[in-house]
């Protein structure tokens, strides 16, 4: 769903605005040239005034969307967190499904929060960019579950497995 920005909105606002009251004016102006000089001063003054009149509007116009927008802003960001947020749990309880039914040797007895505590370490080691195999030599030690270590291709499963649910 696309959210519109409403600075963009009152821009387009003000600008039709602004070329009403110039059209206004230039019209006015043309009736103008038919007019005494004494009406022609007085309806000039009267056409500024309704110009400036417009322009102060736009203005304001401009001003209240630019003043809302950041509240918007800020209501999508939340908004984008709370989402990243709930996909980041979906994909970590993922990961704990899928650990649980691939390694049941190593994770029997294990809670949910000490799997999920297994990722963190993967993910911050995937982020803190060490090598590939120096973290799935890590894994081997770290999911090594009452004497039943994962061998090299089930460390290296655990990993790419985890790569995906890092956030």
């Amino acid at each position: 769903m696309a959210v519109e920005s409403p600075i963009r909105h009152g821009n387009v606002r003000s600008m039709k605005l602004v070329s009403v009251a110039f059209a206004a004016t230039a019209a006015l102006s043309l009736v103008l040239t038919g007019c005494s000089s004494e009406d022609q001063q007085s309806a000039q003054d009267t056409a500024n005034n309704a110009a400036e009149s417009v322009g102060d509007a736009a203005q304001g116009a401009l001003s209240s969307a630019q003043s809302a927008a950041p509240g918007i802003q800020s209501s999508a960001g939340n908004l984008a967190d709370d989402a990243g947020n709930v996909f980041d749990d979906a994909k970590r309880a993922t990961f704990v499904a899928a650990y649980k039914a691939q390694f049941s040797t190593l994770s029997e007895g294990k809670s949910d929060e000490d799997i999920e505590g297994l990722l963190g370490s993967i993910c911050q080691q995937i982020t803190d960019g060490k090598d590939k195999d120096a973290v799935v030599t890590d894994i081997r030690s770290a999911a090594t579950n009452n004497g039943n270590e994962p061998g090299v291709d089930e460390a290296g499963n655990i990993y790419e497995q985890a790569k995906v649910a890092c956030p």
